[in-house]
């Protein structure tokens, strides 16, 4: 059974309580439903959190973040009750700096430092261009861009009406990741481990190096057949390797180079 916390800010999949928590940040324009299947098979290892962002489902009306501050800020009050004392943050592209910065925040601001950080398919936040204007795109290319990107399905893609419904909160999320300004911060303690699709038309498997720079902990990197959306599919292994970090026979850690302005530049 999925149930929304208050406040809508999160889908809770039923799991013992004494489970630790593991919360799932879904990527540019999909609400928590993208993410329930995923997180209905690990209910036997943590307690999935799924994160469902204003304008979208049950939240259509609410007015989109563009700025991943804000949202962080707004979002950790309503996850601090439900992490208990060991934690995993879990985030897809544009929900992988959502996941950074609220790790960030919840250490800093709380000193409630993560079990883990995982992050797929986004640059590493201090390489993360700042030329990007996808967001400025016109509908159609803007529509398109996605579409290629495989994060619309065909007969999604092909529905005039759910293309002007879904337009302005992808809109928006890409303007969250477009805007998006690294800030040097004290580095986070977790290990950090970072998957690439080894076919991402968007991200070279490279790209996904840098996010170790911010921990002083462990970090490791790890190419996943697949593209953009390997995460979500079932033939590429994500999700046994999900379940090896949680149970912690997970990767090649390596000793993360320390930064001390909190980031590779």
């Amino acid at each position: 059974m999925i149930r929304a916390t208050p406040g809508e800010w999160l889908l809770e999949v039923d799991a013992p309580a004494s489970l630790p928590a593991l919360v799932l940040f879904p990527h540019a324009g999909a609400g928590a439903a993208a993410y329930w299947r995923p997180a209905l098979s690990l209910r036997d290892l943590v307690r999935p959190l799924i994160v469902r962002l204003p304008g979208r489902e049950s939240r259509s009306a609410e007015p989109c973040f563009t700025d991943v501050r804000p949202l962080v800020r707004a979002l950790a009050p309503v996850l601090r009750p439900r992490l208990g004392s060991t934690y995993t943050l879990y985030g897809h592209s544009m929900g992988a700096l959502i996941a950074f910065e609220t790790a960030r925040l919840l250490s800093l601001g709380y000193s409630m430092h993560p079990h883990k950080l995982i992050v797929s398919a986004m640059e590493a936040p201090q390489d993360n261009p700042t030329g990007h204007e996808r967001h400025r795109l016109t509908d159609q290319a803007l529509w398109q861009l996605v579409s290629a990107m495989g994060g619309v399905p065909p007969e999604i893609a092909a529905d005039q009406s759910m293309r002007q419904m879904l337009l302005p909160t992808l809109r928006a999320d890409f303007e969250l990741t477009d805007t998006y300004t690294f800030r040097a911060m004290p580095l986070l303690s977790c290990p950090i481990s970072a998957y690439a699709g080894e076919a991402d038309p968007e991200l070279s498997a490279d790209a996904m190096i840098g996010w170790g720079a911010n921990t002083q902990g462990p970090s490791e990197h790890t190419v996943m057949p697949g593209g953009h959306f390997f995460n979500l599919d079932s033939q590429s292994g994500f999700i046994d390797a999900l379940r090896k970090q949680i149970t912690g026979q997970g990767g090649s850690w390596v000793l993360s180079a320390t930064h001390p302005d909190g980031g590779g530049k």
